[in-house]
């Protein structure tokens, strides 16, 4: 029975595909963006040192649009939104700090159909849609044991509510009367969806998380008008021309998107011995910046993946912590471009980036100990969060990067850098006995580390030409 939420309506929007695609009345959007969730949390027993909050998150999905009749168009729309709960504790209460961070998400469904009125004009257009739809989660409850300890998850249940949603913005048309959309929109649903549960024995903590599935956000995206049949024709007998104008356009100075991905190998000091990939983590970057002749900056939001590696000297005991943690961080980039030929196919130059972080999460899950016998004795380990956290500290990367055309309207960025100046992060109490005898110290990792990143740029300049 459950299958039938997600074939049902893709049978519904085939049927519609099919019977309005040659009348060129079908629009498809795709979105996404960041939203605000209405939870209500309650903590069993209050307590003034912990924070329960409801941080920003992101949705994505895709809207159908068939035209009914003038400005009308008639709505299907399917949708992911992510959930989260922000726990903040304060350890030095009521000294707000350090801060130590634990999040939690969990992914929803959103399904709806309305109707989209559209205010036209030559170059844009304005909308407003009203909605009514569901909201539908799948999730799994703890099992707790006579002492309340956890002991494992539930088989998968779902919770359905009913949904009224409303949105509005505007549709910027390119030539070929494809549309980037910019909008904004209020969800509110009806009833209660399952309540969202932490519970910790050692401190008879619970906490009980409220909600319906209803937000508020912000979304852009981009539309495809699937029945603009003429402009596609003449598009096909200009390719030629188009090719080489579109590489011109992305090519030129301009505002500009991108997103990163990258792999950071870290300084040996914080690597394992003997453990192939021990020294590598990932991370992501997104980015918007503008081009001036050959210099560009750029900021944005960024993420990386971390460790903290636990080692005691003259011994064995060298090793990551299972569970990784994530630093965020914004980054303000300088680029400068020499430019290789004169026909758009290579450019390179210096770069250098100023990193300001934003704090750390999944820390408070860095508790617990290890130990073993190894050839240098025996050792058994507990380690602890330090409460610190590296919010507002900077560092710096440097480095080398290449630009080559994709698609002829997008840019492929190759980046090889190194990042420095880095602060600790992941920082532990680390107690214990090794060989019989006692320990106590800190342990804690950095960002620092050579970096390979490839990045997917898009120039805006190739959507809004004139």
């Amino acid at each position: 029975m459950r299958k039938i939420y997600f074939y049902l309506p893709i049978l519904l929007l085939f049927s519609i595909f099919q019977n309005s695609y040659g009348q060129r009345k079908l629009n498809l959007e795709l979105y996404g963006g960041p939203q605000k969730s209405f939870n209500k949390a309650i903590e069993f027993p209050q307590n003034s040192d912990l924070k329960v909050s409801t941080p920003l998150d992101y949705h994505v999905g895709a809207n159908l649009l068939y035209r009914i009749k003038g400005p009308w168009q008639l709505s299907l729309q399917a949708e992911a939104l992510r959930n989260s709960r922000m726990t903040t504790w304060y350890p030095n209460f009521p000294d707000a700090n350090p801060q130590i961070k634990g999040r939690s998400s969990e992914l929803l469904g959103n399904y709806s159909i309305g109707a989209r009125y559209n205010w036209e004009k030559e170059k844009y257009a304005l909308f407003a849609q009203p909605s009514v739809g569901f909201t539908v989660n799948n999730y799994s409850e703890m099992i707790l044991n006579d002492s309340n300890y956890f002991v494992g998850y539930s088989p998968k249940q779902t919770a359905i509510v009913g949904n009224v949603r409303l949105e509005g913005g505007i549709k910027l048309y390119t030539p070929r009367k494809n549309y980037v959309v910019f909008g904004a929109r209020f969800q509110q649903s009806i009833g209660q969806l399952n309540t969202n549960g932490f519970y910790n024995p050692s401190t008879n903590l619970r906490i009980e998380d409220k909600r319906r599935g209803s937000y508020a956000g912000l979304f852009m995206g981009y539309g495809i008008n699937f029945g603009n049949k003429a402009s596609r024709e003449q598009f096909r007998s200009n390719r030629p021309d188009r090719k080489d104008e579109k590489r011109d356009l992305a090519w030129k100075s301009g505002p500009y998107v991108m997103v990163s991905g990258f792999l950071r190998f870290r300084p040996k000091s914080e690597r394992e011995p003997n453990l192939e990939f021990s020294h590598i983590s990932g991370g992501s970057i997104f980015a918007a910046g503008y081009r001036f002749n050959a210099l560009s900056v750029e900021t944005g939001y960024s993420r990386f993946n971390t460790f903290t590696n636990i080692s005691v000297a003259g011994t064995n005991v060298n090793s990551n912590l299972a569970n990784n943690f994530l630093v965020t961080a914004i980054p303000l980039t300088f680029k400068y471009d020499f430019q290789v030929g004169d026909k758009n196919r290579l450019r390179f130059g210096p770069t250098f980036s100023a990193f300001y972080t934003l704090g750390t999460n999944g820390e408070r899950l860095r508790e617990g100990g290890y130990g073993g016998t190894g050839p240098d004795g025996e050792f058994d380990l507990t380690y602890n969060t330090n409460p610190s956290d590296p919010k507002g500290a900077i560092f710096f990367n440097a480095g080398i990067f290449a630009e080559v055309p994709i698609f002829n309207s997008s840019l492929l960025n190759f980046k090889v850098s190194q990042n420095f100046g880095s602060p600790d992060v992941g920082l532990l109490d680390v107690t214990g006995e090794v060989n019989g005898q006692p320990v106590n110290f800190e342990s804690s990792g950095t960002l620092n580390g050579f970096m390979l990143e490839l990045g997917y740029k898009l120039p805006l300049n190739v959507l809004f030409k004139k």
